[in-house]
């Protein structure tokens, strides 16, 4: 059990304000060597990978369960059933939408972090959950392939080629699929505020909702595509930076070196890793071309070819949400945060009507037959950082007067965590 490892006790009691205060970046990874500039060093200690206990709590740090959310919001407003969840993660969402998946290889293979179910309010309140950790990592992390994925090397900045994903070291890659969320921010705002999106792109016409502009269902401020979707992407970048942030905060409390790293051309490493692309549709003026949009029985957005058309999608977006076995019926049978009440709050929460619906589908086959993609102006699909976690070369930071950067937990790491190494 993990509670009788003192190695998981001593982490689980490290202070958050101590993380905080000694969070650095560091580099060199066990058995690697640099070998350019005044800095150069080549370990001597053969590469030695994360352990599974140590891969399970960085990945629940990542983007583990939590148990359930607050949900506290007025019902009977329109933002109140914005939610797509009702379980909680350590990492923020906007609107619960659990839309990154945490991708990460080692020398075992390529795999995929993505657990799903809370079993009460705090997941994770005594001694005794901690086995949840290891138990939800073993059930809930999927092996894509064998072997470490190899990233194609045109992908990466050279200043990066020496140390970034060699044997001994983890890369976690959150990807984050956006046509969820965006498709809850659409309802939403056809269905409170009234949006009158048009098309600035193109000139100033309505993005094909112009019949419910013209008969006064839409009566809210004119408002650019452009900047609309941007709203929505930013909105949504946030979980990929929490969940890399909190892995390094834990990498630091358990003793480990890590580095958080942009230094890739995004489209090509999401390629490499088997996602399927869409082409922008030609002469349609949009600003991208290529356009991911999901891991084949992984990661689908809602959109073609996953779906035959935007009113599928659409459909299926509502009955996840509204349909016979959705969140907000009164039979749901997953966990609520208003479990010894949810008989009397459900009733209030707001459903979408089907002329909402139908402004939606028309809005979203506007988007995705005028410009071949779906959103028109961003990627379906982004993976905007990565973080490598790795064993330290303390020689190195002793050699170059750095050790004072290394606290005691990097110091007596392997002591505690790999005392079969005999490191």
């Amino acid at each position: 059990m993990l509670k009788d490892k003192k190695e998981v006790r001593e982490v689980f009691s490290y202070p958050l304000l101590k993380a905080l205060a000694h969070r650095r970046t560091r580099r060199f990874p066990l058995g690697c060597k640099m070998e350019e500039g005044t800095l150069k060093h080549t370990s001597k200690n053969p590469p030695v990978p994360l352990n599974d206990t140590e891969t399970a709590i960085l990945c629940w740090a990542g983007t583990g369960i939590t148990g359930t959310i607050a949900a506290d919001m007025p019902t009977n407003d329109v933002q109140g059933s914005m939610f797509t969840s009702w379980v909680g993660r350590t990492t923020p969402y906007a609107c619960n939408v659990h839309n990154m998946k945490l991708f990460f290889t080692n020398d075992k293979g390529l795999f995929v972090y993505d657990p799903k179910k809370a079993t009460k309010a705090v997941e994770i309140e005594t001694e005794a959950d901690w086995d949840k950790i290891a138990k939800y990592f073993k059930q809930d992390t999927v092996k894509l392939s064998d072997g470490r994925f190899a990233m194609i090397p045109e992908t990466l900045v050279r200043i990066v080629h020496w140390n970034t994903n060699r044997p001994g070291t983890t890369l976690f890659m959150p990807i984050l699929e956006i046509s969820e969320e965006y498709l809850d921010a659409v309802i939403a705002v056809f269905m409170g505020e009234g949006y009158k999106v048009f098309d600035d792109i193109k000139g100033t016409s309505p993005a094909g909702i112009k019949k419910w502009v013209d008969n006064g269902t839409l009566k809210g401020p004119d408002v650019p595509l452009s900047s609309f979707e941007y709203t929505i992407f930013l909105g949504n970048l946030a979980p990929p930076f929490h969940a890399l942030q909190n892995i390094q905060l834990m990498a630091e409390a358990m003793g480990l070196g890590s580095i958080i790293m942009t230094g890739y051309i995004g489209i090509l490493a999401l390629q490499s890793l088997g996602f399927r692309y869409s082409m922008a549709k030609e002469g349609s003026g949009a600003m991208l071309g290529l356009n991911p949009v999901g891991l084949d029985g992984i990661f689908e957005s809602y959109q073609p070819p996953y779906y035959k058309t935007m009113n599928d999608a659409v459909d299926a977006f509502i009955e996840k949400k509204f349909g016979k076995n959705g969140m907000y019926t009164p039979n749901y049978k997953g966990m609520v945060p208003f479990s010894k009440s949810w008989k009397k709050v459900q009733p209030g929460y707001p459903v979408p009507s089907k002329k909402v619906i139908q402004i939606t589908k028309d809005y979203c086959n506007y988007v995705f037959d005028t410009y071949g993609r779906f959103p028109a102006t961003f990627d379906t699909i982004v993976m905007p950082e990565w973080l490598q976690v790795h064993h330290l070369e303390q020689e190195f930071y002793h050699k170059y007067g750095l050790d004072k950067l290394l606290n005691e937990t990097h110091k007596k790491h392997m002591g505690l965590w790999h005392k079969q190494s005999g490191k």
